[in-house]
């Protein structure tokens, strides 16, 4: 795959992302339909993100196409063991090829469009697969312990859906912690501290790693 091609398809990754996080939580109606097309595209897309070897992208289609399914069957049977699985299936599938880009941004040799891009994608996907974690938190919660607290008090009366993870998730990220979203449950605090953390090792990790590959190559200084 060249480098044109895997620019291209990390922009299209990158507008699945902001999809999420911009558009998604702005709909009023048919939004969880809007998040089941977001994710299938995300998935796809996440697939052909980076060069993988044959045999890995064999696997990562095989897993996608698993959570893909999972995750409209999930849509037309709303059931809590059924959203379980979808959430853990699209965490694990999106996990892999973040631990592939974080891997691919370390390895390379210079700093282009596509590593910034990588980059970029990276860190949205970590705030995306905390809100997955808090999602699978709330369900386990109702789910194994049958009780009706949840796992984290959000601010207001409503039910909480996708989209308050989704906030919640990127304002523990950026450490902005505005207090009217909190965690309850011992499995939801612990999951709090590993987001927060992963946000902050991952900016620090990068930050170092991009500097590092430019100040390395001195015909890109000139």
């Amino acid at each position: 795959m060249t480098q044109k091609q895997l620019a291209r398809n990390n922009i299209i990754l990158l507008f699945c992302l902001l999809l999420v996080i911009f558009f998604y939580p702005a709909l009023s109606k048919q939004r969880l339909l809007m998040r089941d097309v977001i994710f299938t595209a995300i998935i796809l897309s996440g697939t052909y993100s980076l060069d993988f070897a044959k045999k890995t992208r064999n696997i990562l289609l095989f897993s996608g196409i698993v959570t893909i399914v999972l995750t409209w069957i999930y849509y037309f049977f709303d059931k809590d063991i059924l959203g379980l699985v979808s959430f853990l299936s699209f965490f694990s599938f999106n996990m892999f090829v973040t631990v592939f880009m974080i891997r691919h941004i370390a390895r390379s040799k210079e700093v282009t469009l596509t590593i910034i891009i990588n980059s970029i994608n990276g860190y949205l996907l970590i705030g995306i697969l905390g809100a997955v974690l808090l999602a699978i938190a709330e369900t386990v919660q109702k789910f194994f312990f049958h009780t009706n607290a949840g796992a984290i008090n959000f601010a207001g009366d409503a039910a909480a859906g996708f989209h308050d993870y989704l906030y919640f998730s990127f304002v523990t990220l950026t450490t902005l912690g505005y207090g009217d979203v909190t965690p309850v449950s011992a499995f939801a605090k612990s999951l709090t501290i590993i987001i927060a953390i992963s946000g902050q090792l991952y900016l620090t990790i990068l930050i170092a790693l991009l500097v590092g590959k430019y100040l390395s190559n001195p015909e890109k200084r000139r």
